[in-house]
């Protein structure tokens, strides 16, 4: 067998396999002799129809098969032989086949580009520590109060506590309304809303019956350019919420029984707070190395790889939707928008990749059950069948890929200027 790879690009290349009779013919014949034995031809009892007719009738199937067989053999064996990079599958091209003479297979894939990482010893990245006060948990704890609040319809104005149901009617400029876009029963939690929206601005101290103007801006973040939408709100109704009294028997029920007292219910809500906020502080640091990373490199990205991407990010959302988008959504426009962040993803991976690759970065049997013996302690399993779990051939790509990334972060912390920063909670 003879084989020779050209490259079509930076990130595509063509292998052509060049296979002597003896290494397809074989395989050829044995696949004839069994499509013959199957072969249930009018006029000819079952196994028993010619090989010519066979081939008359199945030889283009059969060819195609073969072909297959062979070109996926080879390849996995030269692309090791070779270690070439392939991003996604290879696929056959074209062939040309004269039986008892020659096959040549043409397979075109896609390949990780070659790059070369930009310094980054002198990087700085700013890391928030969020600071908790008694104030975030009185405010989380009332949301939880909420589930239990006494809700009146009052006649008095809106205050900041309180909730607001509207009719929304679109409008031009000029304040006439736009027929169809009108929507019925808006509720409006002032309590959520930030001082500085438009709709808080317009609610709050306004009563059932109250007519205001909203105009609400929205900036596009490639252009740069704002558009304004209008509406006419009318309030339908104004909620007053009364949350009870928060005790012992409150923290008892909203915790199941878990915990017996308000102190140590605050206790506990605090931590999750912090808990939340410093695996909040990880990932907002973690996104800036990749944007400072993906900003400074930049080479060729192989499609498929920027396919698969953009693919796992709409079924993502599908997902946060109850599986599908809901009738009349533009998933063309929906995936052009979004193709930036999975050129992104992909350019990421590759650069961890590569960075992993350049600093000996590798994952290792005890890497992958340390972190199995750590989530089945947190989730109540058997260590060891968690461990099998991980090691199956769904889960381990997916785990590898994750430890791999931990990995090199803590690889790129160690070799940048990490700043950090406190700060408030955000609004």
């Amino acid at each position: 067998m003879k084989s020779q790879i050209k490259s079509i690009s930076d990130t595509e290349q063509e292998l052509e396999l060049c296979l002597e009779t003896s290494e397809f013919q074989p395989e050829l014949d044995k696949q004839y002799r069994d499509a013959q034995k199957k072969a249930n031809l009018k006029g000819f009892r079952q196994g028993k129809a010619p090989i010519s007719i066979i081939k008359r009738l199945l030889g283009g199937q059969i060819q195609t098969q073969v072909v297959e067989k062979l070109a996926s053999e080879n390849f996995e064996k030269i692309s090791k032989d070779k270690n070439i990079k392939i991003i996604g599958q290879a696929r056959i091209s074209d062939f040309k086949l004269d039986e008892n003479q020659s096959l040549t297979i043409y397979l075109s894939f896609e390949v990780q580009p070659e790059f070369d990482l930009k310094p980054y010893d002198t990087y700085e990245f700013k890391k928030i520590n969020y600071q908790i006060t008694d104030d975030d948990v009185e405010k989380e704890l009332k949301g939880l109060l909420r589930n239990y609040a006494e809700i009146s319809v009052v006649d008095e104005p809106a205050t900041k506590t309180d909730v607001v149901v509207a009719s929304l009617q679109k409008c031009d400029e000029q304040g006439i309304a736009i027929v169809g876009e009108n929507l019925e029963n808006q509720t409006f939690n002032l309590e959520y809303l930030k001082d500085d929206s438009p709709f808080f601005s317009a609610l709050v101290d306004s009563k059932k019956g109250d007519e205001r103007r909203v105009v609400v801006e929205d900036e596009n973040p490639e252009t740069k350019e704002t558009t304004k939408t209008h509406y006419n709100v009318i309030v339908q109704e104004v909620k007053q919420v009364s949350l009870p009294e928060f005790n012992d028997d409150y923290a008892d029920k909203l915790s199941q029984g878990k915990l017996k007292t308000t102190a140590e219910f605050k206790e506990d809500l605090k931590n999750q707070i912090e808990s939340h906020y410093a695996k909040k502080s990880d990932e907002d640091l973690f996104d800036s190395i990749a944007d400072k990373f993906t900003e400074d490199n930049v080479f060729p990205l192989p499609l498929s790889l920027v396919d698969s991407y953009e693919n796992l990010l709409v079924e993502n959302a599908k997902k946060q939707v109850g599986g599908k988008f809901p009738a009349g959504f533009d998933e063309y426009k929906f995936r052009h928008d979004i193709r930036p962040n999975a050129e992104k993803h992909a350019r990421w991976m590759l650069i961890r990749s590569k960075l992993a690759e350049q600093n000996d970065i590798t994952i290792e049997e005890d890497d992958i059950k340390a972190y199995a013996e750590k989530e089945a302690a947190m989730v109540g399993l058997d260590a060891e069948t968690y461990m099998q779990q991980l090691t199956s051939s769904e889960y381990l790509p997916y785990i590898t890929d994750s430890l791999l990334r931990d990995k090199v972060l803590d690889h790129i912390k160690n070799t940048s200027a990490i700043v950090e920063e406190s700060q408030d909670l955000p609004k």
